[in-house]
């Protein structure tokens, strides 16, 4: 079977619970790029990434359609039974863009699983998880308005919840102080673990101070809080307090995880397909920790249906600890449906591919490559 076409299209997503942090500014809508890889025996599959995450991959929506329409040609007609060296191609053709790359790898592993009949997850070497006990974000806001929204999560049976910081030293320990007692008070509440992500907004030093002070909220961990690059940083500020570290934004590809692992900057790590370029160097960066003995998390972005199941198809394969698999929930509409969460937990489609079904009609098609 081969592929005999590359098709790559654009759809914003209107979100109905806009979100921002401390690098993002307000974001009212998800700008996806999406990928169809058609193949000689009839059978479609998708991909799709988030294009305004450039505080992430330092993408945007229109740098992903370039760099994906130079690097379908590379594709177009090649056999769809050999994915690896498909991967590797891409991954010489260009430098970085692993936004694109992950868009197509995606589509590939897609196509491939639904031409064998079975599920990403089982192409992957088979599912581990079944159901997937995701995390749920508390976004900027008030403090009363975080611990009610943090009420409300428990009550819907998450278990781990993780809130913004970087507004500043004063609003968010009041947002931590409000959302840790929000959480004590609810029935289960001694089952709940508290995270929090500062997404790269602190000098080292700077966290040292409010993570020691913040020692009494009993934190499972504090995320990226120095910038994506300072792997120094990064290690001074795990060196320095006791609650564990985790590098979300600088744990990007094999090289950057190797170096987090070689230089000890890091408790844990949480992985991302976008970031890593697909599920080929996913499966690297995983491979990586595990050696190392170091837990993990699979994540996604906010992001439509489609690239959600992606993440849950790559954490249902997985020996990961954590997960944060429910960037599709804040849409409104959206052109996709096939992923379900019952009781803060993801469930595993059983379908083949990524399991989710995508309405083409609600696409607007960019760019065509054809044999």
């Amino acid at each position: 079977m081969r592929v005999t076409e590359v098709a790559i299209f654009r759809i914003d997503l209107p979100l109905a619970d806009p979100f921002q942090h401390a690098t993002s500014g307000t974001v009212t809508a998800l700008q996806e790029v999406v990928a169809a890889v058609r193949t000689d025996g009839g059978i479609t599959g998708w991909g799709e990434v988030r294009g305004n995450c450039t505080y992430v991959t330092g993408d945007t929506p229109e740098r992903i359609v370039g760099v994906a329409s130079h690097l379908a040609p590379l594709l177009a007609g090649e056999p769809l039974e050999e994915l690896a060296p498909l991967v590797h191609r891409m991954e010489r053709a260009v430098v970085g863009n692993s936004g694109a790359r992950a868009l197509l790898d995606i589509a590939l592993h897609d196509a491939a699983a639904k031409a064998r009949g079975i599920s990403v997850a089982t192409l992957l070497g088979g599912r581990v998880h079944d159901r997937l006990p995701t995390d749920a974000g508390v976004a900027f806001g008030p403090p009363e308005a975080a611990a009610e929204e943090t009420r409300r999560y428990v009550r819907q049976g998450y278990r781990l919840i993780k809130f913004r910081v970087g507004l500043g030293p004063r609003q968010d320990e009041a947002r931590l102080a409000a959302i840790r007692e929000a959480i004590d008070g609810e029935p289960g509440g001694e089952e709940v673990t508290l995270a929090a992500d500062a997404n790269g907004a602190w000098q080292p030093k700077e966290a040292v101070e409010y993570l020691r002070r913040w020692e009494k909220y009993h934190l499972g961990w504090m995320e990226q809080p120095v910038g994506h690059d300072d792997f120094e940083g990064l290690r001074f500020v795990r060196d320095n307090v006791s609650i564990p570290v985790m590098a979300d934004e600088s744990a990007k590809g094999p090289r950057e995880v190797l170096r987090l692992v070689e230089m000890r900057a890091a408790d844990l790590l949480h992985f991302k397909l976008i970031k890593a370029g697909g599920f080929v160097p996913l499966r690297a960066v995983m491979a990586i920790a595990e050696a190392a003995g170091i837990p993990y998390m699979i994540g996604g972005m906010d992001d439509g249906m489609l690239a959600s199941s992606a993440a849950v198809q790559a954490a249902a394969a997985s020996r990961a600890r954590w997960f944060e698999v429910h960037g599709w929930k804040r849409v409104k509409t959206q052109p996709y449906r096939g992923l379900e969460m019952e009781g803060g937990a993801m469930m595993v489609p059983r379908g083949p591919g990524l399991g989710v079904e995508v309405d083409e009609k609600a696409l607007t098609c960019v760019h065509v490559v054809r044999i």
